[in-house]
């Protein structure tokens, strides 16, 4: 018989609805607060949910990268929990990023696809990032699944740089970057900057309720997992 999943506490229960409302106001703040482009007009606020989960992908890759790093290194499976539930933030983050993109295209170019370079770059993330799941589903060893899933997630990782260059190195129909962390600056309108960075927190917030309800619920499967594994040893033995 196998003990019931712990209760989820009280304050991460909180930080999910803080994260809901904080999606909501930013919500807000960019389709009520935030003025239009000069160029773009109201198309611009598709930016702020654009690369909001565009960064906070980043974000979760480096997270799952991270942790599939301390794996490799420890041996320790609660790295791998944590490496698993970012991954699975990173992919859904990664989608949207795609998604929002693709709505960005379609009023601009008339079609809601392009073989630009950061599109491509990134529906490239989000492929390999589907690959640490089916990697992951056939393998059943615990160690050597998720050995190589940290490898596949480094190799996701060492991909961002370019991703991120991508609208400098290469021909793109992304603009130029309005916040240059190369030591561009920033170029943005105060309140626009004001807004998006609103809306990066509440994205990252929500990344973070997600991470940490996913490694509670990862932790109480791999203490199952590990069960089934040794009784499954032990009946072998009996057997014998």
């Amino acid at each position: 018989m196998t003990s019931p999943l712990p209760r989820r506490p009280t304050w991460l229960n909180v930080l999910g609805v803080v994260a809901l409302v904080a999606l909501a106001i930013g919500a807000w703040l960019g389709l009520r607060v935030s003025p239009p482009d000069v160029n773009q007009g109201d198309l611009i606020r598709v930016m702020y949910a654009h690369v909001s989960v565009a960064w906070v992908s980043f974000l979760a890759v480096g997270v799952a990268a991270f942790a599939g790093i301390a794996f490799l290194w420890t041996g320790k499976r609660r790295f791998d929990v944590v490496s698993l539930a970012a991954s699975e933030a990173a992919l859904l983050f990664g989608a949207l990023t795609i998604i929002g993109g693709m709505t960005y295209s379609k009023p601009t170019l008339n079609t809601f696809w392009t073989w630009d370079a950061k599109l491509t770059l990134t529906a490239l993330m989000v492929a390999l990032l589907a690959g640490v799941f089916i990697v992951r589903g056939l393998i059943e060893e615990p160690v050597r699944r998720g050995r190589v899933s940290a490898v596949i997630l480094i190799v996701v990782l060492a991909s961002l740089p370019l991703n991120y260059l991508a609208a400098e190195w290469f021909r793109t129909l992304h603009p130029a970057k309005s916040i240059d962390l190369t030591g561009g600056g920033v170029t943005m309108d105060a309140t626009m900057l004001e807004v998006l960075l609103f809306n990066v927190g509440a994205a990252a917030l929500m990344f973070t309720w997600l991470l940490i309800e996913r490694v509670r619920l990862g932790l109480r499967e791999a203490e199952l997992e590990d069960r089934r594994g040794r009784g499954g040893e032990q009946a072998e033995v009996v057997r014998v």
